[in-house]
């Protein structure tokens, strides 16, 4: 389909809640009730009816409850008492779709047209039924029973014609489509239109949008507030290139109209992806302002106001938000990041904290918290913090962050023994693997980093950090130098400007003694870390076998100079 259409529903779910809406949701009260079950025991007629009506009122009380699973259990004691009630089966078939259990819905509903073969709302049910499996001739033939027992049933003509429309039987549904166009009773034919455009837009040819356009117009002329159709216009505009007409077109329908959602977040989403930021907040905040809820619209206000850097206004902004709602973890987990990068640590922190274990920013609001202590030297406290969320609600990042902090304590062997933790759980995270590779290495277990890196390549056969590293171990063991260049290669062609990956590629070619191309690599690689000891080092062992002995001789001194490792800088200087 050459649009997708974000703000209305496809034409199986239209079919569905179609059928859906015909469901019956409440029975009348107790004689009318009694009215329905013809007693299935000649012998003792009257406690039969007594226990059928006993059930059938609790199963209805609990649905209305929203119990159905219980509501069910009451309903099939009815159908047990009074088998050849259509009525029961059908609230059985109501009751299954509630919790997902299609099949028993389906066969209750085909039990319901089996003992009352007229019944126009079991007919409407189980077409939706078989629509929802995809068993489209089979809805048709329901729908069309329909039809026969009531021939003005719009709806059941509309859902034939949707129908066709599924199977790509245009003929067809255009065909149903304009015979209830023709009917001067029918009362919807804005969604004749609206199903016809829908189809034409089915049939993937640039020549059915300008048919569709017209036929969400004249949807749109049937019924100008129907918001469906003048969304899935505008998106068909957006899809042409033409964002200019789908705005022109919600806001004016935004004058003429009442308030609508809807269509209000269209313009307010449009805005956003136009980059125009003012004109999108003054939007979403005249969502909040007619919206009975409007947390949504402001919580998109307080994104754009953190974006746009207005940090004392968006902490305004999630502070109101927390005043009506302080189970909002989304806007104390934003309030917390102002906080941050305004330098409120301590605030932060709090806030941070305070998000409970339930939530999804919960694993994220850890590693920013724990982040914090730890640039206050206050490890402990991080630790802490990130075992609680490793045994509640952890994601991969949170692993690596624990075994950070523990390396910090130097403690590799539990830095490692955490990172294979997070690795049975998220077994295909490059990074978390990355990091595990490296630990091993601080452990000496070289050929075990080796394997590993090997598996994030696997993984991520782009990770720049993993290619360059493996490259540079190569390297160093004189081992398999012609892969050693290829891996060094392919990561600074993914990362040019990376002075450490350009200095892998350099020490590589340099162990190949290919010094003339080291040297041309190493500079570069200088050139992007100028402050970095190692490269300043590699660059003028490159330069002393490329018989540059003066420039040699500087760099050793700068790089001896970079560091502040007395060992390491003295020798550096004993290469002089």
């Amino acid at each position: 389909m050459p649009v997708c259409f974000k703000t209305t529903a496809s034409m199986t779910l239209l079919l569905t809640l179609t059928a859906c809406q015909s469901l019956p949701t409440k029975e009348k009260s107790s004689p009318q009730v009694q009215s329905i079950f013809a007693p299935s025991s000649a012998s003792d007629p009257l406690n039969v009816r007594a226990e059928a009506d006993y059930h059938f009122i609790q199963g209805d009380v609990l649905s209305r409850e929203g119990k159905p699973a219980r509501a069910i259990e009451h309903f099939e004691k009815v159908a047990k008492l009074d088998p050849q009630s259509a009525a029961v089966f059908l609230r059985l078939s109501s009751e299954y779709q509630k919790v997902h259990k299609i099949d028993q819905a389906l066969l209750s509903a085909e039990k319901a047209v089996e003992k009352d073969p007229k019944n126009v709302e079991a007919h409407f049910t189980l077409g939706g039924l078989y629509s929802t499996e995809k068993a489209y001739d089979k809805a048709i033939a329901q729908y069309n029973i329909v039809l026969r027992l009531q021939p003005k049933n719009s709806d059941a003509a509309l859902n034939v014609g949707s129908l066709y429309a599924i199977q790509k039987d245009y003929k067809k549904a255009e065909q149903t489509f304009n015979s209830l166009l023709k009917d001067p009773s029918f009362e919807l034919p804005h969604l004749a239109h609206y199903y016809t455009a829908l189809m034409r837009l089915e049939q993937k040819a640039p020549r059915y949008e300008m048919i569709a356009e017209n036929d969400f117009k004249k949807s749109l002329k049937a019924k100008p507030d129907f918001d469906d159709a003048l969304l899935s216009l505008a998106d068909l505009y957006m899809h042409q290139k033409n964002p200019a007409k789908a705005m022109a077109l919600c806001l004016e329908f935004q004058k003429k109209e009442k308030f609508n959602a809807k269509v209000s977040d269209f313009i307010a989403q449009t805005y956003i992806e136009n980059n125009d930021m003012e004109k999108a907040y003054e939007q979403l905040d005249y969502i909040a302002s007619h919206s009975e809820s409007g947390q949504d619209a402001e919580m998109k206000m307080a994104l754009i106001l953190i974006k746009s850097k207005r940090y004392t206004q968006a902490t305004e902004k999630l502070n109101d938000i927390l005043a009506k709602s302080p189970s909002s973890d989304s806007a104390r987990y934003y309030l917390a990041a102002v906080q941050e990068e305004s330098g409120d640590a301590a605030s932060a922190i709090r806030e941070y904290t305070q998000i409970p274990s339930s939530s999804e920013h919960y694993p994220e609001a850890m590693e920013h918290a724990a982040f914090l202590l730890k640039k206050q030297g206050k490890i402990n406290q991080a630790l802490a913090l990130t075992a609680k969320a490793l045994k509640t609600n952890a994601d991969a990042q949170t692993y690596i962050i624990h075994a950070s902090l523990l390396e910090g304590k130097a403690d590799h062997v539990g830095a490692a023994k955490t990172l294979e933790e997070g690795l049975s759980k998220f077994s295909k995270n490059a990074e978390l693997r990355f990091q595990h590779a490296i630990t091993l290495d601080r452990l000496g277990k070289k050929d075990a980093m080796i394997a590993q890196m090997k598996k994030v390549l696997e993984i991520a056969p782009d990770h720049v950090q993993s290619l360059s590293y493996l490259a540079f171990t190569l390297a160093e063991r004189n081992q398999d130098l012609t892969t050693a260049e290829k891996l060094a290669r392919q990561a600074s062609a993914l990362a040019p400007q990376d002075g450490y990956v350009l200095d892998t590629l350099g020490w590589v070619l340099y162990k190949q003694k290919n010094y003339s191309e080291s040297v041309e690599v190493l500079e570069k690689a200088h050139q992007y870390q100028p402050l970095a000891s190692i490269i300043a080092e590699h660059l003028a062992d490159a330069y002393l076998m490329h018989s540059q002995t003066d420039k040699a001789k500087a760099m050793y001194n700068k790089a001896a100079g970079l560091t502040t490792d007395v060992t390491r800088a003295n020798k550096i200087r004993s290469k002089l």
